[in-house]
């Protein structure tokens, strides 16, 4: 996997992955039964163009190697002008965080959805984990893993599950949700309670200008209810043959909480991950894009 820099193989290795840096493999990813496995295969990478060398002697105005490189330097100012051209407007994106089961599993399917379908790299990666869906945090407006952080009660006591935040072109938002969804059904057994509840958080909520986007996702695999916050879990209340409920909540009164460093990009065990997913976090880090929540 190279989430970050060269791929492995330009250093004559061939590791198991579903990402070359710089050049998706998404025919190869897309085909196989279990892209785990699929290996990492070189695309056609630019080449750097050899520039003349403008230390070499000068030519006499008008002579044959004046007069080609007076054209050869036309057409070099033309080409870059061609790739300075105005670029069209950034497409509007949206905040949106999703969860079901532990954050680890689910954060390492949508940072690999980004990075296939959305082209993403490095510090342009969105998907982060955090707390969402609960009504409660501690004096100093902090929700912890843990309630060995000092802070009181930990997340579940407040309320909150787990969940990750994405950052989405509006055109791809169904999308993205029936990924989601597709991860109802296969929560593992024993992540049972409140805390792994399925929900999905925006802002607007069931509202939302966006939401039409979402519900078309879920016609026909899940129910959309209305989160009102501490809201139980959804696992065993339904007989199997129904589609599951999944929360929707409002992101301005359920707003997301960053988790802790220490759970960003972590391995689910038993899978362990691709070492640059996991080395994301110290990329992310660096640049801002995650910090610290004040908790152990």
């Amino acid at each position: 996997l190279s989430l970050l820099g060269a791929p492995a193989w330009v250093q004559g290795k061939q590791p198991n992955c579903r990402l070359c840096a710089g050049r998706l493999q998404t025919y190869e990813t897309k085909q196989t039964q279990n892209p785990r496995q699929s290996g990492c295969f070189p695309g056609s990478w630019p080449l750097t163009p050899t520039l003349p060398h403008f230390g070499a002697r000068a030519e006499a105005p008008g002579s044959l190697a004046h007069k080609s490189f007076a054209g050869l330097a036309a057409m070099v100012v033309a080409l870059l002008v061609g790739f300075v051209q105005p670029k069209a407007a950034a497409a509007r994106e949206v905040d949106i965080y999703f969860g079901v089961g532990n954050y680890f599993h689910l954060q390492h399917e949508l940072v690999l959805k980004e990075a296939l379908d959305l082209g993403r790299r490095e510090t342009d990666i969105t998907t982060v984990a955090g707390y969402a869906g609960g009504t409660g945090s501690s004096s100093l407006d902090r929700v912890c893993y843990s309630s060995l952080s000092g802070e009181g009660a930990d997340y579940i006591q407040q309320g909150h599950a787990q969940v990750v935040r994405v950052s989405l072109p509006e055109a791809s938002i169904t999308d993205f949700t029936k990924a989601f969804l597709e991860e109802v059904p296969k929560r593992k057994i024993f992540d049972k309670g409140p805390q792994f509840r399925p929900l999905i958080g925006l802002r607007g909520g069931l509202q939302a200008g966006v939401f039409p986007k979402i519900a078309e996702a879920a016609e026909g695999r899940a129910q959309l209810v209305k989160g009102n916050g501490n809201d139980p879990d959804t696992l065993g209340t339904q007989t199997g043959k129904e589609t599951p409920t999944v929360y929707v909540y409002d992101a301005k009164a359920f707003p997301f909480r960053f988790a802790e460093n220490s759970n960003q990009f972590h391995p689910d065990p038993p899978d362990s991950f691709e070492s640059d997913y996991r080395e994301l976090k110290l990329v992310l880090s660096k640049a801002g894009v995650i910090s610290g929540n004040g908790c152990l």
